[in-house]
């Protein structure tokens, strides 16, 4: 089911003016929020009119930043800062500590590269660091995000029970396809793969009732950490404008995209497309990781 239309500039149909009524008094935290990405989601859910974004990441000089320039714009926002490495349980631990409401959105964006280099030149404690922040560091924040919500829900009564959270991790398209063929990247690549079947797989292990879960291919966004990883924009991989991820991510966040669920998408693809093929890609389970049967060799290949 090919995507016809790609975007890499904002788009009206994005607007996240147009799902305020969603997102009126809800609470989004954002990882990685301090910078790149991350802060130009959390405008875009400001935007949508979310009421407390809370901002997480290890570099609490971009978190005040941040969080001082959204309140300037946005003087009706509260903007909460915590300085949290991702990986460390007593960081993450201390962070939901101190939230006393639960947030409605997770966006896992914070991560890591590795130092660029040839896997036979690689020193092995940095390669694994990727692994440690990407894939442990995203899980332990998932999952001491559920129990937090779920240990307001078991004191809340029923007229309080939280509605379905929505998680939605940032990948990248080097989880499984890579047409630059980009060398030096072996540790941040297969991280990303660890962590895009670790959110397929949530979406199996958590009832819909409780949280939906999203990956996303963020577009070639050209941040330092693009920078650092010597890619450039080419015609496979295009600079996507951070603002067209950002908006991409609101929209991933609403009603209207509910049936992605357990699923990896592009923010390049094109929303309205995506909508009319709804019934095209629940009904073949499109866009997750999948086997393909070939006949003539009698077993399934990737």
């Amino acid at each position: 089911m090919p995507i016809q239309a790609k975007h890499l500039t904002p788009y009206p149909r994005l607007d996240p003016t147009h799902l305020k009524s969603e997102f009126v008094g809800k609470t989004i935290l954002i990882t990685g929020g301090g910078y790149g990405i991350g802060a130009s989601i959390a405008t875009s859910f400001a935007t949508a009119g979310a009421s407390h974004l809370i901002l997480a990441g290890r570099t609490s000089s971009k978190l005040s930043t941040t969080a001082s320039s959204l309140t300037s714009t946005f003087p009706n926002l509260k903007v909460s800062t915590f300085t949290v490495d991702i990986s460390s349980k007593t960081d993450v631990a201390a962070l939901f500590a101190s939230l006393e409401t639960s947030p409605d959105v997770l966006v896992n964006n914070a991560g890591y590269m590795s130092k660029v280099d040839k896997f036979g030149d690689a020193e092995l404690g940095e390669w694994w660091k990727a692994f440690e922040i990407n894939v442990f560091g995203t899980a332990l924040v998932t999952q001491s995000f559920l129990k937090h919500r779920q240990g307001l829900s078991d004191s809340a009564t029923p007229a309080l029970a939280l509605a379905p959270a929505v998680v939605i991790t940032i990948n990248t398209q080097g989880a499984y396809s890579q047409p630059f063929r980009a060398s030096g990247l072996s540790s941040y690549m297969a991280s990303k793969a660890a962590l895009l079947r670790l959110c397929e797989t949530l979406q199996d292990d958590v009832p819909a009732s409780v949280a939906r879960f999203v990956s996303l291919h963020p577009g070639g966004v050209h941040t330092e950490m693009a920078a650092r990883s010597g890619i450039v924009a080419s015609e496979d991989f295009p600079f996507t404008d951070a603002r067209l991820t950002a908006e991409f991510v609101v929209w991933v966040a609403s009603e209207e995209a509910g049936f992605l669920a357990g699923r990896f998408v592009w923010v390049n693809w094109d929303v309205d497309e995506l909508i009319a093929a709804k019934e095209e890609i629940l009904e073949r389970d499109l866009f997750r990781t999948a086997c393909i049967v070939r006949k003539d060799l009698g077993e399934g290949v990737r």
